[in-house]
């Protein structure tokens, strides 16, 4: 396409690189700012990213100076000390560009809200950010903050800095539900401050597998029975896995069902952040009663007041206060309460007092099937294999399984060309640090010959019909490989390759290989060593 020449969207295309007229400029950087937030979600602690960078509204890029506004000069100074160079390494990638210059303008306050982020009209709450995120047991760093009052805590939840939500839905607050809920609502009844709940983020959207499973149904029960059962519910897995799902979805289902009750979802930094303003403020008999009044209490990521001694004691008296009168509590970890080294021994113990539950990295088949989900949310057309190939490299964390694909979607409709392994390899190069990708032409009858060769037999004995133990093995193994080392391969393909076996023979095969490696070293070794060997 020529120099100038505009697309139906606006947008012109000189030397392979994107540009825009001017009337396109705000709502490209904005599409472009929506992609660093997929980004920028899974680098930084949640209460950092929803406090400070989900807020941020892109206003303007002038050549290489991006601007981006912020809600009050104390956000400015935060972001600008703690997260500039991960901003601008994240438009640098998703601009294909080098030399970003990113500055912060603090927002007028009577700014109007846009109907959607980047949409030309920003706006931000005028409010300062209800608690600084730098280590809350250093107090000279905290800024002294009021508790949000009703009105606060409802403006809350009309914010910016939440997750999109279905038409007419509004994204609700522990503070906003316990100002509507009659007979607590009195001058005594202290709104507790809290995180804002994401819509999406309920049982039905939760997508169950065998890594899964105990903790899903410990939290369902908990929600149907709250005080009841499972008192305390102890979740614990690695970043992205669903605790966060689960704890929102637990949620959502109490205040549908018992409005009457007052929950309240933070996190471990939220309350030590909480504590500490309360002592500059000279505010703790509030502080407690605010916490002791709650019903349901879930706290995400606990382990963050796992070094902080004063703030780890009033968590205690507050655990215990909740637990001795029935209240329902709920804590999510990445780590299980035993590998808590620096928490209390008496802490440890009450978090071991109730159900505990892991919840482990999800197995491609529910990779896919979370990807599918996400597919049909998006309303995109995405290849199953594309899909197999996604789930087949980004194997421990569900937030960067959906940011990848989310990502590709938007490369492909910006670069206007279809979704192909070929494009997602070069697209998402980024996620594939786990398993890094060798897009190495590797094929079905490499992968047979070496195996052949391991186990002393021939590739056409394994895509034969031998029940020799040892070939059977190999079979396996080799079928095994293929859906490793080719996750762009339909398996059916591979099947027809490895002597016309279906693809539930080659899923049974994967399967059962993976269950190998887990109890047989031996296997596992020899599992590695074929796989580097054929990577090379």
């Amino acid at each position: 396409m020529q120099a100038g020449k505009r697309t139906e969207h606006g947008r012109n295309r000189v030397s392979g690189q994107l540009e825009f007229g001017e009337d396109d400029r705000v709502d490209a950087l904005s599409g472009v700012w929506d992609l660093c937030l997929h980004m920028l979600a899974g680098k930084v602690p949640v209460v950092t990213f929803e406090t400070y960078i989900r807020p941020i509204v892109p206003l303007k890029r002038e050549n290489n100076v991006i601007t981006l506004g912020v809600a009050s000069p104390y956000a400015r100074d935060w972001l600008e000390k703690k997260a500039v160079n991960s901003i601008r390494s994240a438009l640098e990638f998703h601009l294909d560009a080098t030399g970003i210059q990113v500055q912060f303008v603090v927002l007028p306050r009577d700014a109007s809200s846009p109907a959607r982020r980047g949409a030309g009209k920003p706006a931000a709450s005028s409010a300062q950010p209800t608690l600084p995120l730098d280590d809350p047991e250093e107090i000279d760093l905290v800024k002294p903050a009021p508790h949000p009052s009703h009105r606060e805590a409802t403006a809350t939840a009309s914010r910016p800095n939440s997750p999109a939500t279905p038409t007419g839905k509004k994204q609700t607050t522990a503070q906003e539900a316990h100002a509507h809920r009659g007979k607590r609502d009195t001058p005594e009844s202290l709104p507790v401050p809290c995180l804002p709940l994401n819509e999406r983020y309920i049982f039905e959207n939760f997508l169950v597998g065998r890594s899964n499973r105990l903790a899903h149904a410990g939290a369902v029960q908990v929600a149907a029975r709250p005080g009841e059962v499972y008192n305390p519910l102890f979740l614990y897995s690695a970043p992205g896995l669903g605790k966060t799902h689960l704890l929102h979805g637990i949620a959502h289902e109490i205040r549908r069902k018992r409005p009457d009750l007052r929950v309240a979802y933070i996190s471990g930094e939220l309350f030590a952040q909480s504590y500490i303003a309360a002592l500059r403020e000279h505010a703790t008999e509030n502080f407690r009663r605010q916490y002791r009044e709650i019903d349901v209490w879930l706290v995400d990521d606990v382990q963050f007041i796992a070094g902080k001694e004063h703030t780890k004691e009033e968590f205690f008296h507050t655990f215990n206060s909740l637990y001795q009168g029935g209240k329902q509590i709920v804590i999510a970890s990445d780590r299980s309460p035993r590998d808590l080294n620096t928490m209390d021994e008496r802490l440890r113990s009450r978090f071991q007092s109730g159900l505990i539950a892991d919840i482990g990295p999800p197995e491609l088949e529910t990779r896919i099937a979370i990807l599918q989900q996400c597919r049909n949310r998006e309303r995109a057309d995405v290849p199953d294999e594309v899909l197999e190939y996604i789930a087949s490299a980004i194997q421990s964390n569900i937030r960067a399984l959906e940011g990848a694909l989310t990502k590709l979607i938007a490369y492909s409709s910006i670069m206007k060309v279809p979704i192909t392994p070929e494009l997602a390899h070069d697209a998402l190069s980024e996620y594939f640090i786990e398993k890094p990708i060798r897009y190495r032409k590797v094929t079905v009858e490499e992968i047979l010959a070496a195996v052949a060769e391991q186990f002393g037999t021939t590739p056409a004995a394994i895509k034969g019909t031998s029940r020799n133990k040892d070939v059977s093995l190999a079979r396996h193994i080799a079928m095994y490989l293929c859906r490793e080392l080719l996750p762009e391969v339909n398996t059916r393909v591979i099947g027809a390759a490895l002597g016309g076996r279906d693809h539930t023979t080659i899923v049974h095969a994967y399967q059962k290989v993976r269950a190998l490696m887990e109890v047989d070293a031996d296997i596992a070794q020899l599992v590695r060593k074929l796989s580097a060997v054929l990577s090379v």
